[in-house]
């Protein structure tokens, strides 16, 4: 009968470990960026412009160290991106065109960035709100509004 015991006490164990194990994998190290979040208006800070895109379906989403940046209307080539936050400031470096199929390519230009709001190959936002399922960027150029998904 000891023997029993210790057989269920290991197995409830295991069953702990493994469930502990695997919410680990579903948290991605991004913090609170984590997750897809919808690029709902773009303003340009020359000449206060405002771009509405709540009706376009422009999406980052970050895991890890990667962001993407994806049109899921099709019109755009997808992005991916390194990324660092730090001291209030996210940094994106290192872009590739998206295209698992063929190898994702790097880009020497800033052209498909643009329609995402990036317009640098390397390009340094401020952080200016990040709460409440609600982002707020801005770059030199731009000052960007996202809501999280």
């Amino acid at each position: 009968m000891k023997k029993f015991y210790t057989y269920i006490i290991m197995a409830c164990a295991c069953m702990m470990t493994a469930l502990l194990s695997s919410c680990e994998l579903e948290t991605s190290g991004a913090g609170d960026f984590d997750g897809m979040w919808h690029l709902t208006r773009v303003d340009t800070l020359a000449t206060g412009g405002v771009l509405d895109l709540s009706k376009e379906k422009i999406f980052w989403s970050f895991q890890f160290n990667l962001m993407e940046a994806d049109d899921k209307d099709h019109g755009h080539q997808s992005i991916l991106m390194r990324y660092n936050k730090s001291d209030g400031k996210l940094l994106l470096t290192q872009p590739y065109a998206y295209d698992r199929e063929n190898g994702d390519a790097p880009l020497a230009e800033p052209t498909l960035l643009k329609p995402f709001g990036i317009n640098n190959i390397e390009e340094t936002f401020q952080i200016q709100k990040l709460s409440g399922g609600k982002m707020q960027l801005q770059s030199e150029m731009l000052k960007l509004y996202f809501k999280k998904f």
